[in-house]
């Protein structure tokens, strides 16, 4: 039982290639296609300055707006900034935990005043 394949010896035509075919003069499309591209690049990477100095201008007011929000800051360059920022936030909400744990005690007093009638 053995399997043989028959192969064919017959030689193909294959289609003609579309160079070929048509004549046709690359030399303008790729003149039009560079240009169409290096137009391309130049818009993308004057959009990309301007969108970095707009993000640096905005990063700069930023960190103008923290200087202003944080004690001493202004006498502060950027790192040293982010870490006072970075400590003032903990002893802000250390102050809150404060408040809300003076607040609590405070309603409980009133609570028991109110049931001894003081």
């Amino acid at each position: 039982m053995e399997k043989t394949l028959a192969t064919s010896h017959t030689k193909r035509s294959s289609p003609p290639s579309p160079s070929s075919a048509v004549n046709t003069s690359s030399t303008g499309f790729n003149r039009r296609t560079r240009q169409r591209l290096s137009d391309a690049t130049a818009s993308v990477s004057e959009t990309d300055v301007e969108d970095e100095d707009e993000d640096e201008e905005g990063v700069e007011e930023k960190i103008e707006a923290l200087q202003t929000i944080v004690p001493g800051g202004t006498e502060l360059g950027v790192d040293a900034l982010f870490e006072e920022t970075a400590s003032y936030i903990l002893a802000l909400q250390c102050q809150i935990n404060a408040i809300k744990v003076l607040t609590t005690f405070l309603e409980r007093c009133e609570k028991k005043d109110m049931k001894f009638g003081g």
